[in-house]
């Protein structure tokens, strides 16, 4: 048993395959390398943009297919909290074949739910992805039952953070508002993408916390993540939303993709 199974002593990216490369690398890579920062972990030595990609064995996969690609990274060392000084890190790489080429255009029409039943809490660590994930579990364990495609998670302040497996936005004329990281949400990349390209479809955007109920004043409804990158919710409850923009941002998101890799 290692330490991610153990004790969740682990971080773990997702990451969208095309035609062989990971879209939007360079996000992937620094926010992995600033969580196992923040979680104390010795990077490797050869782990340059470039060392980190041979890593992933990327020529191994078939250029044709698009791949759902999850390198997962625990600290090394004996079982007992404490790690081990100087412990080093060991990390595995899986990848399954998805349906598709490219994001997804027309966008995907979620249907939406609520899960109240447990509360995800605000710090650095909440905006990590690490290989604690009981609260997410939970979360897909209720969307199921609920019979509805993913679901909001609060905070103790009953404020929307993100859904269980995506972060949210809302589109209110032209303005695009997020949970700031601050309130909870994770720091997904994504949500990085979409964040800096607003601007080309002349969209300001605010960072602040908003309740559920923030939702039936809003013309549009985002989830963005790294696989299907936006998708507009198509009803919260009695509230149904549109999907213009996000299939105008989705486009921009596909644009990106194909130019963005490391510099």
């Amino acid at each position: 048993m290692n330490r991610a199974q153990a004790y969740g002593d682990g971080l773990f990216e997702t990451m969208r395959i095309h035609r062989g490369l990971i879209l939007h690398p360079e996000e992937h890579y620094f926010r992995l390398m600033s969580g196992m920062r923040i979680l104390r972990m010795q990077i490797p030595s050869s782990w340059s943009p470039e060392g980190w990609l041979q890593a992933l064995e990327l020529d191994k996969l078939d250029r044709s297919l698009d791949y759902r690609l999850r390198l997962t990274v625990w600290r090394k060392g004996k079982l007992g909290y404490a790690p081990e000084p100087e412990s080093g890190v060991d990390w595995a790489v899986e990848a399954s074949a998805l349906d598709g080429i490219g994001y997804p255009i027309p966008v995907n029409r979620p249907l939406l739910g609520l899960f109240q039943e447990h509360r995800k809490n605000s710090g650095l660590l909440a905006n990590l992805k690490t290989t604690s994930a009981v609260l997410y579990v939970l979360a897909a364990g209720f969307s199921r039952e609920q019979g509805v495609d993913d679901v909001l998670l609060l905070n103790p302040e009953n404020q929307v953070i993100e859904a269980g497996k995506s972060n949210v936005m809302l589109l209110q004329g032209d303005t695009l508002i997020t949970p700031p990281l601050s309130s909870g949400a994770l720091k997904g990349v994504m949500r990085e993408v979409v964040i800096g390209l607003s601007s080309k479809l002349g969209l300001s955007v605010r960072e602040e916390a908003f309740s559920p109920f923030t939702l039936q004043q809003s013309d549009e409804l985002w989830l963005t993540n790294a696989l299907h990158g936006v998708s507009a919710v198509r009803q919260f409850r009695k509230t149904e939303f549109g999907c213009a923009k996000a299939e105008l941002m989705q486009a921009l998101v596909q644009e990106r993709a194909q130019t963005a890799q490391f510099q």
